[in-house]
């Protein structure tokens, strides 16, 4: 009896040890061939998301520290970051075939103190808090996105010239303030898509608001997705958060030496998508 358990115990051994090539093998398949992975990057995933080139971790994968892609662990599951000193914002998703990338874009909020005075027009700017993508591979896309305002009162948006590229306006039943909404057609909040003009593309953007309301008020400006707008908006969540979905282009400069590009114009610089 004893024999016979030992050579079952060896046996099942044997059957471990004919099976682990196969789990290396499954560990170590690549990605498929559209993300454009260079064969040197082993680390191309985070959590369970896969990271297309030009984007990645580590400086030999990326096309530019642009690209540079940090996989924060602390949370769980992990989240993917722009690795970029000045662009260190949540990515959510990374599409090859827009090409955009949806990134969890800062609000703007700011506060209105008009207890001196009985009538105030008062207009704030928030460049100091603005996304500014100039200077970097990124623009700002007028297709699928929308302005939207949680506030009282008329507010702009505008390009960095000052030209006025959309506007809408909101009223308030409660006097001072607006209150949580789950839709947005001009009572506490309002929302406008944004004309497409020129290429339809920009860098940065500015918000002008002017209120009458004697009380003081806050208001928080934002672009955002389409498609969420549709589907998930909830004023709550946007002001709990402080973030919401915003999609990107996104180019790399041609002559890149890694990929096969068609090329699309910048700004300034011509860029290439994949």
């Amino acid at each position: 009896m004893i024999v016979g358990l030992v050579l079952f115990v060896l046996l099942l051994i044997m059957m471990i040890i004919i099976s682990l090539p196969g789990l290396l093998v499954a560990e170590s398949i690549p990605p498929p061939d559209e993300y454009m992975v260079k064969p040197t990057c082993t680390e191309f995933k985070c959590g369970n998301f896969s990271i297309p080139y030009p984007f990645e971790m580590g400086e030999a994968c990326y096309s530019s520290p642009w690209f540079s892609i940090n996989c924060n662990h602390s949370f769980n599951p992990p989240k993917l970051f722009l690795n970029h000193t000045r662009l260190n914002l949540e990515v959510l998703d990374i599409s090859l075939d827009s090409p955009t990338m949806t990134i969890n874009s800062p609000i703007s909020s700011f506060y209105i103190n008009n207890s001196s005075s009985t009538v105030t027009e008062t207009k704030a700017s928030m460049s100091n808090i603005e996304l500014n993508l100039n200077g970097s591979p990124f623009w700002f896309s007028t297709s699928d996105t929308i302005f939207m305002v949680l506030g009282c009162g008329s507010t702009r948006l505008m390009n960095q010239t000052k030209g006025v590229m959309a506007g809408c306006a909101s009223i308030c039943p409660s006097k001072g303030r607006w209150n949580e909404t789950e839709d947005c057609f001009g009572v506490n909040c309002c929302q406008t898509t944004i004309p497409s003009t020129g290429s339809g593309i920009f860098k940065k953007y500015s918000v002008n608001f002017t209120t009458q309301l004697e009380e003081d008020t806050v208001a928080h400006a934002l672009l955002v997705d389409t498609a969420w707008f549709s589907s998930k908006f909830s004023s709550r969540d946007v002001t709990e958060t402080g973030y919401a979905p915003l999609s990107v282009l996104w180019g790399i400069q041609k002559h890149d030496g890694y990929a096969d590009n068609h090329c699309v114009n910048g700004e300034s610089v011509s860029y290439c998508t994949c």
